[in-house]
Order: C-alpha cells, then sequence, then structure tokens
C-alpha cells in the first residue's frame, strides 16, 4: 500500500506559531534633549539598543576574527576551485546552471562512458527521461476514504502498465488511440456543452432572482408600518369606504423623500459684469424711450427690420411714397383733416388697428402659437360658412383690407374711418407726451459745474438722485478707460452742489442727506482726488477765515451753514481715529481755530459754536485726542448764562472777556414756565436773519444751556482717564455753581446736579504718583512667525570658496571614519584579549586537573607500595 502524503496546509497549521521576540524597555537607550525644537534633525544615535548591538558585534567577531586567530599558525586549507564561486556577477542558479552544462559536456566527451546509446525508454508514447521524476502516485480523497486502496486504471497506468502495450491491448480492454480530428471533435462538443450549462446556470439564477423578488416585496409589506384605517359610518350605522390616515411620522418620512435636493446655481457675477449689464439695460430702455418719443411702435420697427435687399439688386424700382403728408389741425379738441387724407389715412390706421389688435390678442392667449391657431380655426369657420362670428375683429379688418385691394370701388364709412384715425393718433400722442415726459436713461457725464446745473436744476429730489445713480451706471469704472475721471469730476461738481444747498432758502437738507450715499461710494472709489477736492474746499474756506481775522483785528466771524455741512461730511468720508490724516487733521484745525478766535457777540454764535463743539465730540469720539478749545468754548457759554459777582471778575480765557456788554447773553432773569426744555435745531436757528428779536428769548437761552450741559457729560465721559482732568474740569464745575438754577426746569436742574456729582466724584479720586512700569508691555501679536537663528554646541562653520568647504568636508569625514575605526581596533583587541583570557584559564584548569591526577596517581601508587611492604613485613617468619 501507498503511503499517504500528508497535507502541505496540515504541515503548517501543526507548526507552532513562533512566539514573536519582545522587547525589554530596559534594555532601550534614549539620550533625551533638554529641549524640543522644530526642524531639527533627530540622530539615529539618540535611541538604540546597546545590549542588541553589542552582542551582534561579538557575533560577527566571533565569525571573522576569531576563526582568523584560530588559523594564525595553520597552513594546510581547502582552496574551493568550483566554477564561479568567487564571481559575484553570477547568482546561484547562474552557477547551477553553468556546472550542470559543464558537467554534462564532460560527460560526452569521456571516451569510457557507456551511456551513449541513442535507445530511448517510452511509456504511453512518452520518453521515460522526460517523465520519470520517481514521484509518488496523486492519491485522491475518494481514494483516501476507501482506505487507500487503488483502482485499476491507477494500476494499468502507473504499475507495469507498459508492458500492455502490444497489438492484442484493445482486446484486453484498452482504448484505441484517437486521430487529430476525433480529438478536435471532443474538444468543440466539451466547449458547446459547457456553454449551454453556463447558460442554463445563467437562466436558474435568473429565476431564482425574481422569485426572491417577489417574496421580498411581501416581507416588505410586513416590514412597514400599518395604516390607520377609519371607517365611515353613515346615519343607518353601516360602515362606508375604509380611507388610510397617514400619521406624523409618514409625513414627515414622504417629505424628507420628496424634498427639494440642493441645485447648483449658476456662479455670483463680479463687479464688471454687473456694471456691464446694467449699462446694456439702460441702453435698451433708452433705445425704446426715443422710439415711443418718436411715435414708432414696435411691429413697424420689426417690418422695417424685415426688409430684405438682394445682392444682386440694383435697386431700380425706387419710387416716391405717393402718399401726401399733412400736418394736424386741432379745432376744439378735435383734428380737422381733407376727405381723401381721412380716406387715405382710414386705411392706414385699420392696418395699424390690426395689427395692434392682434397684439392685444396675442398677450391674452399668451404665446403666437395660440394666436395662429386661432386664426386658422376662423379660416375654417368662413370657408364652412358658418354664422357664428369670430371674437377677433383684426381678422375682419384683415378681410376688409383684401376686399379693397380686389375692389377699390368698395370704400368704408367715412365717419368710422375719421374715429379710428383720430384714435390712433391720439393713443400714439399719448405715448410720444409720456416719453418725453420720462427721465432719460443715460446722460452725459459733465465736465464742470454748470453742466451738472443744468442737468438737475429742473428735475426735483427724487429725480435728481435717480439722475445721478444713472451716471454712475452709465460710467462705471470697468466700462471704459476715462470714465474714473468723469466720475471724480462728477465728484468734484457734487461737492460744490452740495455746499450751495446749504445755502438756498430754505436749505435742502433732505437732498443733501440723500446726497451723502453716493458721495462716499465716489470717494471710495477715487480716495486721493476725494482728499484732494475736500482739502481744497477747507483751505479755500479758511483762507477766508483768516483774511476776516486778520481785517478785524484777531478777531473773525462764525462761518456759514455750508462751511458747517463739509466740516460734517469730512467726518462721514473719512476717518476720524487716525493719528494724523490729510483730511481730518486740517478741519480739526480749521475748527479749534474757529472756536479760539471767534468772540460770541449773537445768539447765531452760540449755535455755531454749540455745532462745532459738537463735530469736535464726533471727530475725537474714538481717538481721545484732548481738544482744549471746545472744553473752554463750553466753559465759556457756562460764564454767559452765570450770575456775575459786581465789582469782581472771573477768570474766563478769550475769545471770552470777563468785562463786556455780552457778558449775559444767555442769563435767564425769570422762572421758565416750561417744564421740558427741547434741543437746537440747526437747520432752524441757522437760517434765521440776525435780528435780536427771534432768538434773544428764554426759550433759547434753556435749549443752550441744555446742548452746553449735555456736550460737557460727553466730554467729561471722555477726559476721565486723563491725567489733567482736575486741572481741565475744575473752572466748569466753579462755573456750574454760579448758575440761576433756581430759574431753570425741574429737568435742567436735575440734569446739571448729575454733572456736578460726576464732576467731584471723579476729581476727588486721588492720583498715581509717576513711576516705572513694574512689567514689561504686552507686545501686539504679530501673525509672522519670530525665527530666531539656534546655535548648536559646536561653533558655526565659516564661508569660504568651493574647494575649501570640500577640502574642510573631506577633513571631517577623515576623522569621523578615524574614531570610528579606532573604536572597532579597540574592541576588536578587547575581544582578543578576553579571548586569550579565557584560554589561558582553560590551560591552568587543564594544568591543574593533570596535575591532581599526577598527585592521586602517586599516592595510590604510594599507598600500594606501602600496602605491599607492611604485608611482606607480616608474613616474614623471621
Amino acid at each position: 500500500m501507498a503511503k499517504k502524503k500528508k497535507n502541505i496546509a496540515d504541515q503548517t497549521r501543526n507548526k507552532k506559531k513562533e512566539s514573536e521576540k519582545k522587547i525589554n524597555p530596559f534594555e532601550v537607550k534614549v539620550n533625551r534633549q533638554k529641549q524640543k525644537v522644530m526642524g531639527r534633525k533627530i540622530s539615529k544615535h539618540d535611541r538604540g539598543m546597546p545590549g542588541l548591538s553589542r552582542s551582534k558585534g561579538i557575533q560577527k567577531r566571533k565569525a571573522t576574527l576569531l576563526q582568523e586567530y584560530n588559523q594564525r599558525f595553520k597552513n594546510n586549507k581547502f582552496i574551493d576551485k568550483r566554477f564561479g564561486e568567487n564571481d559575484t556577477s553570477l547568482s546561484i542558479e547562474e552557477k547551477m546552471m553553468k556546472r550542470f552544462a559543464m558537467e554534462r559536456e564532460r560527460e560526452k566527451t569521456n571516451k569510457f562512458s557507456l551511456n551513449d546509446d541513442d535507445d530511448d525508454l517510452t511509456h504511453f508514447g512518452q520518453s521515460l527521461s522526460s517523465i520519470e521524476k520517481f514521484e509518488e502516485p496523486q492519491i485522491s480523497d475518494e481514494e483516501e476514504e476507501d482506505g487507500g486502496r487503488i483502482d485499476a486504471d491507477m494500476v494499468a497506468k502507473e504499475h507495469f502498465g507498459g508492458f500492455t502495450l502490444n497489438s492484442n491491448y484493445e482486446e484486453l480492454g484498452g482504448q484505441k488511440q484517437k486521430s487529430w480530428k476525433e480529438k478536435m471533435e471532443e474538444v468543440i462538443a466539451k466547449s458547446k456543452k459547457e456553454k449551454f450549462e453556463r447558460q442554463a446556470e445563467k437562466e436558474k439564477t435568473r429565476e431564482l432572482t425574481e422569485k426572491l423578488d417577489e417574496e421580498w416585496k411581501g416581507v416588505m409589506k410586513l416590514m412597514s408600518a400599518p395604516e390607520k384605517v377609519i371607517q365611515d359610518t353613515d346615519k343607518s350605522g353601516h360602515e362606508g369606504k375604509s380611507q388610510s390616515k397617514a400619521d406624523g411620522f409618514d409625513i414627515a418620512v414622504r417629505e424628507l423623500k420628496f424634498e427639494m435636493k440642493g441645485k447648483a446655481t449658476n456662479r455670483l457675477k463680479s463687479e464688471e459684469e454687473l456694471a456691464k449689464e446694467e449699462k446694456e439695460r439702460l441702453d435698451n430702455l433708452e433705445a425704446d424711450r426715443l422710439r415711443r418719443m418718436k411715435g414708432v411702435t414696435e411691429q413697424e420697427e420689426e417690418e422695417k427690420k424685415r426688409v430684405h435687399f438682394s445682392a444682386d439688386d440694383l435697386n431700380d424700382d425706387f419710387s416716391v411714397d405717393s402718399r401726401q403728408h399733412f400736418h394736424a389741425v386741432y379745432k376744439d379738441g378735435k383734428m380737422l383733416m381733407d376727405e381723401d387724407d381721412e380716406e387715405e389715412e382710414s386705411k392706414s390706421e385699420k392696418i395699424d388697428n390690426d395689427s395692434d389688435d392682434d397684439d392685444d390678442d396675442e398677450e391674452k392667449d399668451g404665446s403666437e402659437d395660440e394666436g395662429e391657431d386661432e386664426k386658422e380655426d376662423d379660416a375654417e369657420e368662413a370657408a364652412e360658412g358658418s354664422d357664428e362670428e369670430s371674437d377677433d375683429d383684426s381678422y375682419k379688418d384683415i378681410e376688409s383690407e383684401d376686399e379693397e385691394d380686389s375692389d377699390s370701388e368698395k370704400k368704408p364709412d367715412g365717419n368710422k374711418t375719421q374715429k379710428s384715425l383720430t384714435l390712433n393718433l391720439t393713443e400714439k400722442k399719448k405715448i410720444m407726451d409720456a416719453a418725453r415726459k420720462e427721465l432719460p436713461y443715460t446722460f452725459p457725464a459733465p465736465k464742470d459745474y454748470e453742466e451738472l446745473l443744468n442737468l438737475l436744476q429742473e428735475h426735483n429730489e427724487e429725480d435728481q438722485l435717480i439722475i445721478l445713480r444713472r451716471l454712475r451706471k452709465c460710467h462705471h469704472v470697468s466700462l471704459a478707460e476715462g470714465n474714473k475721471q468723469k466720475l471724480e469730476t462728477l465728484f468734484d461738481c457734487l461737492v460744490q452742489y452740495f455746499a450751495d444747498l446749504a445755502l438756498q432758502q430754505p436749505p435742502q437738507l433732505q437732498l443733501m442727506n440723500s446726497l451723502v450715499p453716493h458721495l462716499f461710494e465716489l470717494s471710495q472709489g477715487s480716495p486721493i482726488a476725494a482728499a484732494q477736492v475736500l482739502v481744497d474746499q477747507i483751505t479755500e474756506r479758511q483762507e477766508e477765515f483768516q483774511a476776516i481775522c486778520e481785517r478785524k483785528g484777531g478777531r473773525g466771524l462764525y462761518p456759514a451753514l455750508d462751511t458747517l455741512m463739509l466740516l460734517k461730511l469730512v467726518a462721514i468720508l473719512f476717518p476720524t481715529s487716525d493719528f494724523r490724516h490729510a483730511v481730518t487733521t486740517p478741519a480739526i484745525v480749521f475748527i479749534t481755530q474757529m472756536l479760539a478766535e471767534t468772540s460770541v457777540k449773537h445768539e447765531r454764535d452760540v449755535a455755531v459754536g454749540l455745532f462745532l463743539c459738537s463735530l469736535v465730540l464726533e471727530y475725537v469720539s474714538l481717538s481721545k485726542r484732548y481738544v482744549p478749545e471746545a472744553v473752554n468754548f463750553l466753559h465759556g457759554l457756562l460764564f454767559l448764562a452765570s450770575n456775575k459777582e459786581p465789582n469782581k471778575y472771573a477768570s474766563v480765557i478769550p475769545p471770552f472777556r470777563p468785562v463786556g456788554k455780552f457778558n449775559d447773553l444767555l442769563v435767564v432773569t425769570k422762572k421758565a414756565k416750561k417744564t421740558e426744555v427741547k434741543l437746537l435745531k440747526m437747520s432752524k436757528v441757522l437760517t434765521m436773519e440776525m435780528e435780536k428779536d427771534e432768538l434773544s428769548n428764554d426759550e433759547f437761552r434753556l435749549s443752550v444751556m441744555k446742548g452746553c450741559v449735555t456736550l460737557l457729560s460727553e466730554f467729561n465721559t471722555l477726559y476721565q482717564e486723563l491725567p489733567a482732568y482736575k486741572e481741565v474740569f475744575s473752572p466748569v464745575l466753579n462755573m456750574l455753581e454760579k448758575l440761576p438754577v433756581h430759574h431753570y426746569p425741574t429737568t435742567l436742574q436735575v440734569f446739571i446736579q448729575d454733572l456736578q456729582t460726576a464732576l467731584k466724584e471723579t476729581s476727588s479720586k486721588p492720583r498715581r504718583q509717576v513711576s516705572m512700569p513694574q512689567r514689561k508691555p504686552k507686545p501686539m501679536k504679530m501673525f509672522e512667525p519670530k525665527i530666531e537663528e539656534v546655535f548648536e554646541d559646536r561653533k558655526k562653520k565659516k564661508t569660504g570658496s568651493k574647494e575649501e568647504n570640500e577640502k574642510e568636508k573631506m577633513k571631517h569625514k577623515f576623522k569621523k571614519e578615524l574614531k570610528g575605526a579606532m573604536r572597532e581596533i579597540r574592541k576588536d583587541t578587547q575581544f582578543l584579549s578576553r579571548q586569550q583570557l579565557n584560554e589561558q584559564m582553560e590551560r591552568d584548569a587543564e594544568r591543574k586537573r593533570k596535575v591532581k591526577d599526577i598527585y592521586q596517581m602517586l599516592s595510590s601508587q604510594e599507598g600500594d607500595y606501602k600496602a605491599s611492604k607492611r604485608a611482606k613485613k607480616n608474613h616474614n617468619p623471621f
């Protein structure tokens, strides 16, 4: 019986898994760094296993150095002279193949070789040299289940089957050898059979899939939530048709199922594309307006466009229009015409009415296709002779027009023609008048201030804003090269127009407020040009103020409303928190100059000064810059409203004087009747005529005092951290105590008392002594990282030429290799010393053992000798 061949899988499964060698953490050495630096390369020696590397080094020395040490006194050795043994360019397989080929060649050239017979043994028609591998026959799983018994075919093929190949082999049960044609037929039949089996398997799979789908539908019905059934019962109690009602969960699921998914939208258009589209839209609207002004309808314009001239047309059919033109004459609201003109115009008017009616019908139906369908239906009805009349009258007009062409003798009624002609001309006149009244959609850019005035002067405020908006859209910066200069000119003209609106009676404050957004957007487009325009305006007005001061001995006059509005505009268009700005800094200097060099002689001066102080507060609200002129002016207003002690001068600073006829300008002598005090309206005060009767009343004085106290409260909050706070506001506190508060309303009294309390509390706070800061101030956070150069232990290499750097590099490598070689030599010496020491200890131990054995042998011999000697002595008879 043949032995069972073990399966390879069983052999691998039965092997014990090699346990992975665990790393002992105590054998790992780590060179810790004091500081981790980003970007620094970590050396390979920072982490290692010295025990493992030491054992590897010892094993390597045992295989190399120890062998040389042991063979140092030996001369005989084996030399391997096999082919290619010392050739490193050949692999092991190539060496084996070369050796085998050389051996075969050597055998053929041997004279005494007995294997030169050309006869070759065969088995089933195959050479034994090609199939004789002496392998065990493969045994199937069925044979293993049968206990290892081999069938007859296997015995016939593998066990001496070759001897049955003779002439009567077929009679003994063997198969006849087939020809090549028979073999190919079998191959074709086998392939067809496999193809049929594949198709049958595919069909079976499809049937099973359909069956599974049907079963899955039934299972899904069981898995789905049951529908709530509501039975409708009638009055008699009979059950009606059952209705399924979905609950909240089912509704939510269906909503999520049919919810609109996010769709891709068009990309956002750039500012240039939007400006271009807006310009095109305005151009189209303007072209449509001009067409309506001429009284040309869209249909007429389309008919003109449809005229086509051939390339071969010689234009020889030119003819002058035979229609007579007439002038429209009106009398009592009706147009007078000749009879011939009426007839001709009636014909043309019918055509126009037909086209207008067609347009109206098309709008009602919604599309041109529907209108064409209706025309076809009407034509069919007319051909059939139906009595029904069409709703569309335009088709009747067309038919009548055809009849007029065919029979020129038939003419319509004159009155009807006159009415239709009058109606059409009236509608056209209305359209033309409406188009003339509309604002143009495109405007030329004004080149100077006069052109801007001509453009805006005849329109109301709303139309002026529309014109400015369309001007900016038509001349956007991205549409043409010179548009930026045009918009800068427009900004200059608008600033001048803004100032002129303030000088009108009454001032157009609402229109000025509406112009501010346009001015702001234009200034953002060209900030340098806008800044230059406003600087020129401020410089011009400052020069006028300086000239007045020189003419009046150092005292000027407060400006008009236009200058005040320009100063207000500066705070809107430009930042006020900068330490130094090209526009706001000159503006606030001009304001402080007016507050310091203009004396108060009238109620209007008081109002203008309060307005300038409010502008100062707006300018310094972010930067908290101290402006002494504003606080001094408010202190002066308190002085004008306070009770003066006789024969005692108050401490005031110019432009106010301790003595003068205007020092009691704001003193209230009678108790106020009203309990509430309203703030001043600067637009009303600054536009009044300079008369004392209009402003010299207690109501104005109380309004001024409320505004003054309000501004002082704001400045008190703003300057609380000021080191000189006590010195700045102590005069204000003293002056508040001198006010005739008993004449003021209760609300104003409470307001003044709150201001006094706040000033006293802040002034009583102790001051900190001047000292060095205890710690450095925190630096501002920088977005860029701070990069510092870190030097390692070794010195930084000096830069030099390329040859010197290469030489230094080679020196460094030589030193490194030399150190490594010395370290290896030292370790080899230590290894040989240990080996010699071990050999010496072994020799010493062997010598001691031999000496001990000799001593032992001698001691035994000595004992035997003494024992024999004693025995002789005892047996001696004498």
